[in-house]
C-alpha cells in the first residue's frame, strides 16, 4: 500500500478527521523523512504503510486523546514524531521540537518550515529553558528525562509499552492505541509539592 491511502486509514482509525491541507503536510513530511532517511538513521520504519500506521497514526492518536492545551514540547522529537503532526492537527497550540543532536535538529528545521505553530530547540532537555503544559515523548527513555521536566511542564504523556517510573509524575493512567498493535499512551500529572507549616 502506498502512503495516501495508508495514512486515510490510520487516521480513520485513530478518529482523526484531517484537511485536504493537513494531509499535504503530512506528505510532505513523508516525503523529506524519505530523502533524508537515505542518507542518515531518522528511523528504522521504511515501508510507507508502516510509517503511516506507526508514525502518523500514532501521533494522530494522541492529538484525539489528548485535552486542549496552549503547548506542548516534543522531548527527543528526532523525525518529529509526535511532535510535526501535532503541530500540523493543532494549529492553535505551540509546539516546540527539542533536539540535541544537530542533524536531526536540521531535519526538523526543514521539515517544520510552513508549520507556522511549530519551532525547533537545538538542545538537551536540561539546557532548555522553555516552559509547555505539556511533554510528548516517543522513542525515548522516560527515566532519562523525566526529572528534567517538573520545573518545565504540567503534564506528560508518553507513546511507549511499558509503565514509566513513579517519581516527579505519579498516578499512570495508560490506554491502547488504536493505531499500534502493542503499544500504550500513559498521561500523568506533575506530582504536588508538600507544604510545610510551622
Amino acid at each position: 500500500m502506498t502512503f495516501e491511502p495508508a495514512l486515510r486509514d490510520a487516521l480513520e482509525l485513530a478518529g482523526v478527521q484531517a484537511s485536504a491541507s493537513q494531509i499535504d503536510d503530512f506528505r510532505r513530511h513523508f516525503e523529506l523523512l524519505t530523502r533524508w532517511n537515505a542518507r542518515m538513521n531518522l528511523t528504522a520504519i521504511r515501508k510507507p504503510a508502516e510509517v503511516a500506521r506507526r508514525h502518523f497514526g500514532e501521533s494522530a492518536f494522541l492529538h484525539r486523546a489528548l485535552p486542549e492545551a496552549a503547548s506542548f514540547v516534543d522531548v527527543g522529537s528526532g523525525a518529529g514524531f509526535p511532535g510535526l503532526p501535532l503541530a500540523t492537527l493543532r494549529p492553535e497550540a505551540r509546539v516546540t521540537l527539542l533536539e540535541s543532536k544537530g542533524r536531526k535538529a536540521a531535519f526538523l528545521r526543514e521539515a517544520s518550515r510552513g508549520i507556522p505553530n511549530a519551532c525547533v530547540a537545538h538542545c538537551r532537555l536540561r539546557d532548555w529553558r522553555g516552559r509547555a503544559e505539556w511533554a510528548v515523548l516517543r522513542a525515548v527513555a522516560p527515566a532519562s528525562v523525566l526529572e528534567d521536566l517538573p520545573e518545565r511542564v504540567e503534564r506528560v504523556a508518553i507513546l511507549g509499552t511499558d509503565r514509566p517510573p513513579d517519581g516527579a509524575f505519579r498516578d499512570w493512567k495508560g490506554r491502547a492505541m488504536r493505531p499500534s498493535r502493542s503499544g500504550r499512551l500513559w498521561t500523568a500529572a506533575r506530582r504536588a509539592r508538600s507544604r510545610c507549616f510551622t
